[in-house]
């Protein structure tokens, strides 16, 4: 096929790069005329529209980034078959919903963002930039950390700055999170926390080593860690920074609670004059992540009195959320402040969280942002790898339309990155792994009644369902041929839907049944390949998992966590 494209010469290569990835074009006169385009009249920042039809076509950005995401749409919209493509024109401009679409890459612990080469994470960005997210939150971590001078440390500082500098280079913003009372665990334990704050450590967690910033010392001594880590990216730019109040982070002495309303605050503004003084301009961000939980500790009483009264004019966003339904309080009470949700996309309902493939929960998320949508400026969903790359679609979708269902977004990138012929049932297949995420967290229910129970609500594992997404899978991967059926995209989906029905026919199989006592053999990390461990098709599934994720060493700590596991090591 003849394509010739014209006009913004960056945002020719980009489209030109993603063209040839599935089709055989050659780009010269004839053929297709593609004309891009910006045009500050055409409305809001980062909007777009696609006129056209038969071979002429052209794309209008109302800025730089505006033509990208139009160029994204572009792509994701039109049909693919063969070696042609049929664009779509839009219905008149279209304007993003929500101004903060960022995505948090969780770099630590050896998990994808860890190991994979700087060109994969750059080819990965420019593909999110596509499909319209126009920021990157990261983080050093610091929880296993004993020294600012050790390889751990400056490794990750290294990682974080590749990211960043990709991230720039795509357009995205620069996000960084800071737990403002986390220290070194070389820390003096004359500083340590009172973890009363979560008494089980279950709720909020004790992640490293908090510190209570109001013993003697110990707040300048958290002052120089986090001065630290922001001077690592002067030369890079920081665009948001976000103080962020557990899980690592939290203090419940006499002085410090409620932390979200005590000492939390206290550090907080400390941090966001120095974020003003090294990033002049830079927003920043305060997250409420599971205050008053469990029960009403006032954390969002006394804030929202705060920013009431004017007394909180350095926070220029609120990032609220939880692990399970979206804060009440927020939904019930005026905006005082732009809010931003945190969508936990990664750690929910299943262990190892990535190892068994990929983990939509299209029906979960589309209940929670629709409770939530009518108060939200956007959102940054908490990613640990590759294996959540559908609901980062499913999220900014929302972000672009908060109408959006999740049906028609995933339908439209299941066309693209699949095929037409199969993007119906690659939905199914969802939905079907959706049902079968076998456990599930009653978690408002358990504060209710005892904030001290180990309760799990556990899904029967439907076999029925399994086999229908394994029918669905090996019905769509015979119909995939070249590119797409080989990309990890459509493997991880494959893959979770084999490894499912043989987990659970084997559940079955072995004489098992729904419950507590034999569920650990399907959720836990050793035990949950174990069951197939004398099924070669299966193990050599489980391997290739590891190759997508780029972990191939045993010994890499935390990667357990989003990785096949055999006999307390990741599988090969």
């Amino acid at each position: 096929m003849k394509i010739s494209i014209t006009g913004v010469e960056n945002a020719a290569k980009i489209l030109e790069k993603q063209i040839s990835k599935r089709i055989d074009a050659s780009f010269e006169d004839g053929g297709m005329t593609i004309r891009l385009a910006v045009d500050g009249e055409l409305g809001t920042p980062e909007s777009y529209r696609i006129d056209g039809a038969g071979d002429e076509w052209t794309v209008t950005g109302s800025d730089e980034k505006g033509l990208i995401y139009g160029i994204g749409k572009f792509l994701h919209s039109a049909r693919w078959s063969g070696e042609s493509l049929e664009p779509k024109a839009t219905s008149g401009v279209v304007t993003p919903d929500c101004d903060f679409r960022c995505i948090y890459f969780s770099v630590h612990a050896y998990n994808w963002y860890h190991m994979a080469p700087t060109e994969d994470l750059e080819e990965y960005l420019e593909e999110l930039v596509l499909y319209g997210y126009n920021a990157l939150h990261c983080i050093v971590p610091i929880m296993n950390v004993h020294s600012l001078e050790e390889e751990l440390f400056l490794d990750a500082v290294a990682k974080t700055r590749a990211i960043f500098i990709a991230a720039k280079k795509a357009g995205l913003k620069t996000v960084f999170g800071v737990n403002p009372n986390q220290g070194l665990l070389s820390a003096p334990h004359e500083w340590d926390a009172d973890l009363s704050y979560d008494p089980v450590g279950k709720y909020r967690g004790w992640a490293g080593r908090n510190l209570c910033p109001n013993k003697p010392g110990a707040e300048e001594y958290l002052r120089g860690i986090w001065l630290h880590c922001l001077e690592q990216y002067m030369d890079i730019g920081l665009d948001y920074v976000i103080t962020w109040p557990y899980d690592e982070g939290g203090c419940g002495c006499e002085k410090c609670a409620p932390w979200g309303a005590g000492g939390f605050d206290k550090l907080s503004r400390r941090l966001a004059a120095d974020v003003q003084s090294l990033y002049p301009g830079a927003k920043f961000i305060y997250s409420t992540w599971t205050f008053d939980v469990p029960g009403d500790q006032q954390e969002y009483s006394t804030l929202y009195a705060r920013l009431a009264a004017g007394e909180m004019d350095y926070v220029d966003y609120l990032m609220t959320d939880a692990h399970g339904d979206y804060p009440r309080f927020v939904l019930e009470h005026p905006l005082l402040r732009p809010v931003v949700s945190f969508p936990e996309i990664s750690m929910w309902g299943l262990f190892p969280w990535g190892g068994f493939g990929a983990n939509p929960l299209p029906k979960r998320f589309e209940a929670i942002w629709d409770s939530a949508a009518g108060v939200l400026s956007g959102g940054d969903p908490y990613s640990e790898g590759l294996y959540e790359d559908i609901s980062k679609i499913q999220f900014i979708g929302y972000f672009w339309d908060k109408k959006a269902r999740y049906r028609d977004t995933l339908r439209e990138y299941a066309a693209y990155e699949f095929g037409e012929e199969v993007a119906d049932d690659a939905v199914r297949i969802m939905e079907m792994i959706e049902k079968n995420h076998v456990e599930i967290y009653d978690i408002q229910n358990i504060f209710r009644e005892d904030p001290n129970a180990q309760v799990t609500v556990m899904n029967v594992p439907d076999l029925d369902a399994a086999k229908e997404a394994y029918s669905l899978a090996v019905s769509a991967d015979a119909k995939m041929t070249g590119r797409r059926r080989t990309s990890w995209r459509w493997r991880i989906l494959y893959i979770r839907a084999v490894l499912d029905c043989r987990r659970y026919k084997a559940f079955y199989d072995l004489g098992m049944k729904p419950g507590y006592e034999d569920y650990h053999i399907l959720r836990h990390d050793e035990e949950s390949t174990q069951i197939l461990k004398d099924d070669p098709e299966a193990q050599a599934l489980y391997a290739e998992l590891r190759r997508i994720y780029h972990c191939l060493d045993y010994d890499m700590g935390r990667n357990k966590w989003t990785l096949p596991v055999v006999q307390g090591r990741c599988a090969k």
